[in-house]
C-alpha cells in the first residue's frame, strides 16, 4: 500500500479483467497516480469471462496493493434479454442506461469505504452515463469534490440512439447537471469541450478541461514480429459497421432494430469499417498485380462477418488476415510490426462538420511511429494524425484516393523512405505518465478550490 496522503475514490465501471479500448484510460490513470501522491481505490463491477473482451493480462498492470472493490451488476441479465430480442425494453424503462441498476449498490459501497477511511475526492469515468450518478450523489452526501471524466460525447453522440426524443431530452438535462455540479469535467478532445460548452452555456468554461487519451511507453516495449518482407497494413480495434454483403435481410433487420428510435445526429457508420479501404485496396492490386504477393493486411479485433465476406467478394482473402480479438500486448505487437496503420472514422451528412472523436487507438499508432492512413473528415482524429507528421488523410469514401494513398505508402516502404517522420515533441505529449500528471494536477486544483487540504 502506498503512503500517498491524498485518496481518490476512482469509479470505473469498465475495468480489468474486462478488455477493450474502454478500460485503457482508467487502467493507466490508476497505474501511475501513486507517482503523483494520489492513492486510488477503484470501485468497479464484477466481470464474467463470457466474451472475447476478457483480458486477464491487464491485471498484471495494476499497482501492488491496489484496493479494488467489485460490486455485482445486472449486466449479464441484460445481455440475455438482448439475445432474445427484448433489449429495447430495458432501454425504454431504465435511464440513462441499464447500468443505472448498479448505482445504488455502488453508492452504498462507496459510503462504507468512506466511513472506514475517508477520501479526499471522487472521480467517475463516464460512460456508462449512469456512472456519473455515483459521483454526483456521493458529492451531495459527503460534500467532497467530484471530477467527472467524459470518455465520449453523450447527447451529441455519432452512434447512440434513444427510444424517443423525450429520452434524449432527459439525457441532455442530466448531461447539463453533471457539467454544472462536477467541480471539474474532463473531455478527451477539444471539440468535445467546445460542444459541451455550446450546449450548456451556463457552465463555467474554467470548469471544463481536456485531457487526451494516450499511449503507455511500457506497452510499446511489446516485441514486433519478425519482418516477413511484406508491406503490412494493420488495424487494431472494433469496426462500428458490418457490411451486409448484399444480403437484403441484413439491411432490413438493422432498420427494424432502430425503428421507432430517435437519433440526434445524421451519422453514417459505414465509414467506420474496412469497406472503402477494401475497395481501394482491390483497385490498387488491380493496377499493380505484381505487388500482390508483397502486400498483407492484418485486422485485429471485432471485424464483423459481413466485412469478412466483402473481402472475399473483392478477391482479397489471400491478402487480408482477420486475427480476431487479441490480448493488449499482442495487439500492440501487431501495431509495432506494421508498415502502415489504418484509421477509419465515423462521418456525418455534412462533410465539413468537425467530428469530436479521436479514437484511442490513434495514440498507440503515434507511439509506433508508423504512417497512419486516416480515412476521416475534418475533426480531432484527423488533426492529431496530420499534426504528428505521420498522417496521410483521405476522404473516407474516396476509393480512388484511398488506392492512391496505398500506392504512396507502398512506395515509401519499398524505397525505405522517410516521407512520414514523427514530430517527437508532439507525440511525447500523449504518454500515459504525462497525462496522469495532468489528472493529478486537476485533482490538486480542485482540492485547493474547494478549500480542502492539497
Amino acid at each position: 500500500m502506498s503512503d500517498a496522503k491524498k485518496r481518490v475514490l476512482f469509479v470505473a465501471y469498465y475495468f480489468p479483467p474486462r478488455g477493450g479500448a474502454g478500460v485503457q484510460r482508467s487502467l493507466k490513470f490508476v497505474k501511475y497516480l501513486r507517482q503523483f501522491d494520489w492513492e486510488p481505490t477503484v470501485l468497479t463491477t464484477e466481470y464474467e469471462k463470457r466474451s472475447a473482451a476478457y483480458d486477464e493480462t491487464l491485471l498484471g498492470e495494476l499497482p501492488e496493493g491496489l484496493e479494488v472493490i467489485r460490486v455485482r451488476s445486472l449486466e449479464s441479465f441484460f445481455v440475455k434479454v438482448s439475445k432474445v430480442g427484448l433489449g429495447r425494453i430495458p432501454g425504454m424503462l431504465l435511464r440513462p442506461d441499464t447500468q443505472v441498476t448498479w448505482v445504488r449498490k455502488a453508492l452504498a459501497s462507496a459510503m462504507k469505504l468512506h466511513a472506514k477511511r475517508p477520501f479526499d475526492l471522487v472521480y467517475t469515468s463516464v460512460q456508462p452515463w449512469s456512472a456519473g450518478l455515483v459521483g454526483m450523489n456521493f458529492k451531495a452526501v459527503t460534500g467532497l469534490p467530484w471530477v467527472s471524466d467524459f470518455r465520449d460525447p453523450w447527447t451529441r453522440s455519432l452512434h447512440l440512439v434513444w427510444p424517443t426524443k423525450s429520452h434524449w431530452k432527459s439525457d441532455r438535462n442530466l448531461e447539463g447537471r453533471y457539467l454544472a455540479e462536477a467541480d471539474r469535467s474532463i473531455t478527451v478532445t477539444a471539440t468535445m469541450r467546445e460542444d459541451f460548452l455550446a450546449d450548456h452555456p451556463a457552465v463555467d468554461p474554467g470548469r471544463v478541461t481536456v485531457i487526451d487519451n494516450g499511449y503507455d511507453t511500457e506497452d510499446m516495449k511489446a516485441p514486433a514480429a519478425e519482418d516477413d518482407g511484406k508491406f503490412t497494413v494493420a488495424f487494431v480495434g472494433k469496426f462500428q459497421y458490418d457490411h451486409d454483403s448484399g444480403n437484403p435481410r441484413a439491411g432490413f433487420l438493422e432498420r427494424l432494430k432502430t425503428a421507432g428510435t430517435f437519433a440526434r445526429r445524421d451519422v453514417a457508420l459505414d465509414t467506420h469499417s474496412p469497406v472503402y479501404f477494401f475497395r481501394g485496396l482491390a483497385d490498387f492490386l488491380k493496377r499493380f498485380p505484381d505487388r500482390r504477393a508483397k502486400v498483407r493486411v492484418v485486422l485485429a479485433g471485432s471485424t464483423g462477418r459481413g466485412n469478412e465476406a466483402l473481402a472475399g467478394q473483392l478477391g482479397l482473402r489471400d491478402v487480408v488476415e482477420f486475427a480476431g480479438y487479441l490480448p493488449h500486448v499482442e495487439a500492440v505487437s501487431v501495431t509495432r510490426s506494421a508498415d502502415a496503420l489504418l484509421l477509419p472514422m465515423f462521418s456525418t451528412a455534412d462533410a465539413g462538420e468537425r467530428v469530436a472523436y479521436a479514437s484511442g487507438k490513434i495514440f498507440e499508432y503515434l507511439a509506433a511511429r508508423k504512417p497512419i492512413l486516416t480515412l476521416a473528415q475534418t475533426g480531432d482524429a484527423r488533426d492529431i494524425a496530420e499534426r504528428s507528421g505521420l498522417g496521410l488523410a483521405v476522404a473516407p469514401r474516396d476509393v480512388a484516393g484511398i488506392s492512391q494513398a496505398i500506392e504512396k505508402l507502398y512506395d515509401n516502404w519499398a524505397d525505405k523512405g522517410e516521407a512520414f517522420a514523427a514530430d517527437e515533441e508532439f507525440v511525447a505529449r500523449f504518454t500515459r505518465l504525462s497525462l496522469t500528471r495532468r489528472l493529478a494536477d486537476t485533482f490538486n486544483e480542485v482540492l485547493r478550490e474547494s478549500g480542502d487540504r492539497a
